[in-house]
Parts: structure tokens; sequence; C-alpha cells
């Protein structure tokens, strides 16, 4: 399986995450939605405001190949406000 890649920019830290074998490219991004879904939640707790952090998923050969901005993780689907 492929190698990825995830870095994790949340304010001034820098958390890189190296080695992370996954299916394709598809399951990389999925994974790292996860990832910051769960990293969300830590940062609430924390008090901290994770809505300027980002992570940045790379393939083995460090190639850009998705941005997950935890902003859009924390913006609710108008769809599931009014039960449509």
């Amino acid at each position: 399986m492929p190698l990825f890649r995830f870095v994790f920019h949340e304010d001034v830290v820098l958390e890189d995450v190296k080695g992370i074998e996954l299916p394709d490219y598809e399951h990389a991004l999925a994974e790292a939605k996860q990832a910051a879904q769960e990293t969300i939640v830590d940062g609430v707790l924390e008090g901290l405001d994770p809505t300027s952090w980002v992570v940045r998923v790379y393939n083995e050969p460090g190639e850009l190949i998705g941005t997950i901005f935890f902003a859009d993780l924390l913006t609710a689907d108008p769809q599931a406000r009014h039960g449509d």
C-alpha cells in the first residue's frame, strides 16, 4: 500500500505524521478528515479555537494531494438543521 503523510497546522504548532499506509488517496483524505475531527474535539476541550487549523495530505513522493480546512468541518450542513 502507498504511504501518505499528514501535516497538521494548528496555530504555530506543526505536527507531522509520517508513513501512514492506506489503499489510495481517497482513503488518505477520509482518514485525514477523521483525524481533523478528532483534533477539533481535543482543541475545543483545551479551550482553543481550531477554525484556522488545517491538515495537509501528501503522497509518498511528497506531492500535496489535499487540504482539510478545520473551519469547513465546523460548518453545519443546512439540510441537517432543517431535517431535510
